[in-house]
């Protein structure tokens, strides 16, 4: 028998006074799959009930309330019934005469109907819950928006309660942070089908591990776990409670190359001279641990596209092993094996230990009329004039984009980089008002040059590698559209496109990428990354001799093309 309306409400408002005293019990597979339900029903009627989407109702009170219940359901008809009684709890809703979803060429969707069809409730719902999504008439979520202030956005912003004064929730609230996110994906991440694999079966194993997850810091491992599923550089989480489990750091930079973890920089040359590391040493293993056993400790928390990006953020905790100051590493050396003891310290007193930077080249000639641009080290557009100056008498540039570049500085330079009116990409773009759906447009570079740049339209050689990434991505295949010019190094990050955040209880906020984006031709693709012309990477030995392999092919291949322009 189905509850009346106001009844059905304030069972849910007894459950929430009363839903932390229950422990969590250990969940069956049927169980599972009727939450996995659940958290789609509830999904859809969040975005698509116009009572639910106004925020008239407390939607993540209801979700926290009836999971007990949800979970106790004896069978199928108890579930069917409960899952009835929540649509009918809410005023009946406002919905088009007919089939209102838009249909257009450049209409891409990332949820459809037929997923509906999928749902395991009665026939009755499946059809309600159908007519809510094709019969929906847009209208203004208390959930998502583009706008910001006076502007509007390119991207969804979530706008939801973050929940945050409890770091370690009920396991009713934290299951809340799943559907929160799952459904969120489900219909706001415009690569959704490039995942790897069914985002529902994500759901399903997601549900057992956050409703037992048994301490604040397995949660919030549980959520970064999670996020890694989208295989999305831009995918990652910002939590307290993860940021306090890493350990202090080294006064060194480690890189992947070769197949081993090595050491590619250093931040202190006088601690680094006291405790003899250099330089191209390849970490053998840290208090004992063999390096491959923490990189597998690692990779199931370190997200990226593809495994260049991956072993990137690797390198960066490889050795935040514990809290202590100190560690015990062994290292090859010349085909030796030493052990050494290294100092370590929190982010900030590290800081102010590291050497001055060195005055570093913005940008030089590094042969005959082959100039070498640092992009990524200009901050200033003042800089630009007299690096255009500069670049008239060069026959070939070499555009280092191996760091993030300024946003202003890439806006300024780009058009005495570019000419003429042409597509450079094509951009996914959310629906507010009909979540699920992206409209897919043409990004059109049209040379605007307002700074009176001297622009160079000479050949050009990119430099790239697993730290291009996003801007520094989108700059690059972007100048791959120029006559005469070639892309060298090693894989980019593989991700572009504007980032956005989602709250998740617990204090968490996790990011993805939230605008898609594909350059002509597929020059760049989302975990691909920028096609490359010609691969390049450097190596133990180049490092510890001081060498940047990579600028050196660059420099090499410039030589061989004014050669060849010559001839």
């Amino acid at each position: 028998m189905k509850l009346p309306k106001t009844c059905f409400l304030l069972v849910l408002a007894c459950f929430i006074l009363n839903y932390t005293n229950a422990a969590p019990k250990p969940l069956g597979k049927k169980t599972i799959e009727r939450v996995a339900t659940f958290t789609k029903v509830w999904g859809l009627m969040k975005y698509y009930h116009p009572e639910v989407a106004a925020g008239s109702i407390n939607w993540d009170s209801v979700f926290v309330a009836l999971t007990p219940k949800v979970a106790e359901a004896q069978n199928q008809q108890e579930f069917d019934a409960l899952m009835e009684d929540l649509y009918t709890s809410v005023p009946a809703p406002t919905l088009a005469d007919s089939y209102n979803i838009p249909k257009a060429d450049t209409t891409k969707t990332v949820f459809a109907v037929s997923e509906i069809a999928d749902y395991k409730v009665s026939v009755v719902l499946k059809q309600q819950l159908r007519n809510l999504y094709e019969r929906h008439l847009p209208l203004q979520s208390r959930y998502i928006t583009n706008k910001y202030k006076e502007y509007t956005l390119d991207y969804i912003r979530f706008i939801e309660d973050p929940l945050d004064k409890v770091t370690y929730p009920e396991s009713e609230i934290r299951l809340l942070a799943l559907a929160r996110y799952w459904n969120t994906i489900n219909y706001f991440y415009p690569h959704k089908y490039s995942i790897g694999k069914a985002w529902e079966r994500v759901l399903l194993q997601y549900i057992p591990v956050f409703a037992n997850a048994p301490n604040e810091l397995d949660y919030h491992l549980a959520i970064q776990r999670l996020n890694k599923e989208l295989v999305d550089t831009h995918s990652f989480v910002s939590s307290p409670i993860i940021n306090a489990m890493w350990g202090p750091n080294p006064h060194f930079m480690v890189g992947y190359m070769d197949g081993k973890y090595v050491i590619t920089s250093l931040k202190s040359d006088s601690i680094a001279k006291a405790e003899d590391v250099r330089v191209g040493d390849i970490l053998v293993s840290i208090n004992g641990k063999p390096i491959k056993q923490r990189m597998k400790e690692l990779w199931p928390l370190m997200v990226g596209s593809n495994r260049a990006a991956t072993h990137r953020d690797v390198a960066i905790y490889l050795l935040n092993i514990d809290a202590k100051a100190s560690a015990t590493i062994d290292l090859k050396r010349n085909g030796s094996r030493l052990t050494r003891t290294i100092s370590r310290y929190p982010y900030q007193e590290l800081v102010k230990l590291s050497d001055k930077p060195k005055q570093q080249n913005l940008w030089r000639e590094v042969a005959e009329n082959v100039y070498w641009v640092n992009f990524g080290a200009i901050q200033d557009t003042a800089k630009l004039r007299s690096l255009f100056e500069d670049l008239k008498k060069a026959e070939t540039v070499i555009m280092d984009l191996r760091r993030y570049p300024n946003y202003q500085v890439y806006m300024m330079a780009l058009p005495a980089l570019l000419s003429g009116s042409f597509q450079t990409s094509t951009v996914i773009n959310a629906q507010v008002n009909f979540p699920g759906l992206f409209t897919e447009s043409k990004s059109i570079f049209e040379r605007t040059d307002t700074s009176k740049l001297a622009a160079y339209s000479g050949r050009m050689i990119v430099l790239v590698n697993e730290h291009t990434q996003s801007l520094g991505e989108s700059f690059a295949f972007t100048l791959a559209l120029r006559p005469n010019t070639t892309i060298l190094g090693s894989q980019t990050a593989g991700t572009t496109g504007n980032i956005t955040w989602l709250s998740l209880p617990g204090g968490a906020r996790i990011a993805f990428t939230g605008v898609g984006e594909h350059g002509v031709d597929y020059s760049f693709e989302q975990r691909k990354g920028v096609k490359i012309d010609k691969v390049v990477k450097p190596t133990i030995d180049s490092i510890a001799a001081g060498k940047d392999a990579v600028l050196d092919a660059a420099v090499e291949e410039a030589r061989k093309l004014s050669v060849t322009t010559k001839r």
